[in-house]
């Protein structure tokens, strides 16, 4: 009898190629598709003369720079990041939730929807984390840009120094992934020998150090990008002004 029952409430994930999550109503996920898409709609409508920054205040707007040609990429990295992908699945999605509550039919059989079918894309985040470094040093020559608008001297500004920051945070971010964590020592069939020890420990602890805040540097980088965009608007919208010194 309990075979029969089990065999009742299979996992969805394993027949469907649409997630369930997609196809319920959830309040959480689409009150939050409603925002993003509002918010891309008025990234576009309010343009303003942020292509012009560069030229006046030698400020780049970091969704108007080459990185906006792999942009996808980028979102896909961040999108199968396990920082993000455990706060959707909690708590966009909802599920999985405590295993003793059963208000999305956990006891019944849904097992955990993540890294099957569609969200088999999440499988590939260690690929995307190559396109995310390589992108890096494109926000270093922004803040480059920043520096030498003025042909003949250095400027430092306050947007400039905004931009630094945000290049940092993404840096750390980036550095501080699970992936990269693979590779500076996750790999290793013994961490506890001599050899290891030797050949990747240092660099696998410093880099824990990191790894143990990676969500906090997440929503801390993601937050950053909002802010240099709605900074650099703003200077070119006249709204604030860029202070700024010349050596």
């Amino acid at each position: 009898m309990e075979n029969k029952n089990a065999n009742k409430h299979q996992n969805p994930a394993k027949t469907r190629l649409i997630p369930v999550e997609f196809t319920e109503l959830n309040w959480r996920f689409w009150s939050f598709v409603l925002i993003l898409v509002l918010g891309i709609y008025l990234l576009g409508l309010f343009q303003g003369n942020v292509s012009d920054a560069v030229s006046k205040f030698g400020l780049t707007d970091p969704w108007y720079s080459p990185t906006v040609l792999v942009i996808p990429f980028v979102g896909l990295f961040r999108l199968t990041c396990y920082a993000y992908r455990k706060d959707y699945h909690r708590h966009l999605f909802d599920h999985p939730v405590a295993c003793e509550l059963n208000t999305r039919q956990d006891k019944l059989g849904r097992a955990y929807t993540g890294e099957t079918r569609f969200f088999r894309v999440e499988n590939f985040h260690r690929y995307f984390m190559y396109i995310a470094v390589a992108i890096l040093p494109f926000f270093y020559y922004d803040f480059y840009v920043s520096l030498t608008y003025i042909p003949g001297s250095i400027t430092l500004s306050i947007g400039g120094i905004i931009i630094l920051v945000n290049t940092l945070a993404a840096t750390i971010y980036t550095f501080s992934c699970h992936s990269i964590r693979h590779l500076v020592g996750g790999r290793m069939d013994c961490f506890s020998c001599t050899a290891a020890h030797k050949s990747g420990g240092k660099a696998y602890r410093f880099q824990s150090i990191f790894n143990t805040h990676h969500e906090a540097l997440a929503w801390t980088s993601l937050a950053m990008f909002v802010f240099v965009d709605l900074y650099i608007r703003a200077v070119a919208a006249g709204i604030i002004p860029n202070l700024h010194m010349v050596l």
